[in-house]
């Protein structure tokens, strides 16, 4: 019977929308609801949101579900967590919220990031944190609170992050786990522990940062109050979870040392797992610890991936793509043959260049040109962007990519990425892969399931889209086209805004 079932309840605090997604013990979802939140853009490089909102819509969120499914919901057996990473949530001594979250887009914190930079080599900011000083981080647009206004930030009892505070409003306990705080620019990865050093050099309060736990880890059981407020049963364990980055990674077999996942979606991301970490990667892509313990990964990033082409959409009041890609996939053959090249810096480069002062280009445009070879273009420069980073990764025995996000909707995508990477090409089937992650950590830790690899395999068809070596062969020229001018572009993006100022 249904009420005997085993489920597992996911909640994954994204930049955009809020998902609740129950599973079963075999992986398939069996109810499914998103929220979006606003993101407020008040001045230049601000992005702020209020986290009462993300917790209105998971009021929102259960009781519909509970509603429609009372049966699945009183058959929870765990609640699992994940969300955005390096946003930070400030708490006053009544656990209340003291300052909205400057999500990880926020980039505000430009006299903070020099600061930073002149307080620290860069040899030695790589080598605690593993990652060079970005104003993405949490640890900038802290000393940026810390900095303005002085007595708020005096009266902030803890900082924790956006999925450790549904965790603590479920639970009552406050804590976080190594991937989050892997991304806060504040934890020795090397020692998997808040760096004593960064804290103690920018004159902050050791208090300040919680606990760090596994992230399969049971944070605590719901709480009355909890079960009230949202609906759900009471004494039902939490398990931590992880950053969405760490969850998407397991979900889309980074744990395999011989792949590489790639997940298109507002952004476009390229994972993959260490046993240890990688001092040459170090300044040419981001790392982190894993949701997996004593594990490590890295990512490469295109800030602005699938937002590339909604950009276009907007632009142009695109309502069907579909039908455009369906086009292309047709006469896939003649758009490679297009001299136009596209460089998704709309917000600058991300990885390996780290230049978030470059701007976006399309390059060989001629008055032929339709709206298809443009969307092509895009598509075809997201990808070049993303194996630019692999470039950094001296990995010779890769044997395969998984490819997950949005994007896996339409065949000309993981067609193009076979083919500009050389590489078979798993479509990987849930869209909604940080939530699969979250999944497995709760459902294991629980004894729901054995082993990750069952259900990552559930999602993963047997035969992968093949390259063509027909198409290899232009696409590699291609792309070494992209990258010599992607540096003409960024040095341009930078003469240009000096000339400006």
């Amino acid at each position: 019977m249904i009420k005997d079932s085993p489920y597992i309840l996911t909640i994954d605090i994204g930049t955009t929308n809020l998902k609740c997604i129950i599973y079963d013990k075999k992986g398939r979802i069996k109810a499914k609801l998103s929220q979006s939140h606003p993101t407020h853009f008040s001045l230049p490089g601000y992005a702020e949101q209020n986290p009462t909102v993300w917790v209105s819509n998971l009021q929102n969120l259960l009781r519909i579900m509970g509603g429609k499914h009372p049966e699945i919901i009183q058959s929870i057996q765990g609640i699992s967590l994940t969300g955005q990473m390096h946003g930070p949530v400030f708490l006053d001594s009544k656990q209340e919220i003291a300052y909205p979250c400057l999500i990880w887009s926020d980039t505000r914190a430009h006299k903070e990031v020099s600061f930073l930079k002149n307080t620290f080599t860069t040899d030695s900011i790589l080598k605690i944190t593993g990652n060079p000083v970005q104003e993405s981080f949490a640890l900038p647009k802290i000393l940026w609170l810390k900095d303005q206004q002085p007595n708020l930030f005096s009266q902030i009892d803890k900082i924790i992050f956006p999925k450790d505070y549904l965790g603590f409003l479920l639970t009552g306990t406050i804590a976080t786990d190594h991937s989050d705080a892997s991304g806060s620019m504040l934890y020795n990865l090397a020692n998997h522990c808040w760096s004593e050093e960064i804290i103690d050099t920018c004159e902050l309060r050791k208090p300040l940062f919680p606990n760090i736990i596994q992230s399969d880890a049971i944070l605590g059981r719901v709480t009355r109050e909890a079960a009230q407020q949202f609906g759900i049963p009471e004494g039902v364990p939490v398990i931590k979870g992880g950053g969405d980055l760490a969850t998407t990674a397991l979900a889309t077999g980074t744990g395999k040392k011989e792949s590489i996942s790639l997940c298109i979606g507002t952004a476009a991301q390229m994972l993959m797992s260490f046993d240890s970490i990688e001092e040459k990667l170090l300044g040419h892509l981001y790392f982190f610890s894993h949701c997996l313990p004593q594990s490590y990964f890295c990512l490469g990033t295109v800030p602005t991936g699938g937002s590339s082409i909604q950009w276009f959409q907007d632009l142009f009041e695109l309502k069907n793509i579909e039908f455009i890609y369906n086009e292309l996939n047709i006469t896939f053959d003649d758009a490679i043959e297009r001299n136009t090249l596209f460089f998704p810096y709309l917000m600058g480069t991300g990885t390996p260049h780290f230049d978030y002062r470059a701007n976006g280009a399309f390059l060989g445009l001629r008055i032929n040109h339709k709206r298809c070879d443009l969307i092509y273009s895009i598509v075809e420069g997201i990808i070049f962007a993303l194996k630019d980073s692999l470039t950094s990764i001296l990995k010779p025995n890769l044997g395969k990519i998984f490819l997950s996000g949005g994007a896996t909707r339409f065949s000309m995508w993981p067609k193009l990425v076979s083919n500009i990477f050389n590489l078979p090409v798993y479509t990987y089937q849930n869209a909604d892969s940080a939530t699969i992650g979250a999944f497995l950590l709760g459902a294991r830790r629980l004894g729901l399931i054995e082993d990750y690899d069952s259900i990552i395999n559930g999602f993963i068809p047997e035969e992968p889209v093949h390259p063509q070596k027909k198409f290899v062969q232009k696409l590699e020229k291609k792309f070494e086209k992209y990258r010599h001018f992607s540096l003409l572009i960024r040095e341009y993006s930078t003469y240009e805004k000096d000339f400006l100022v």
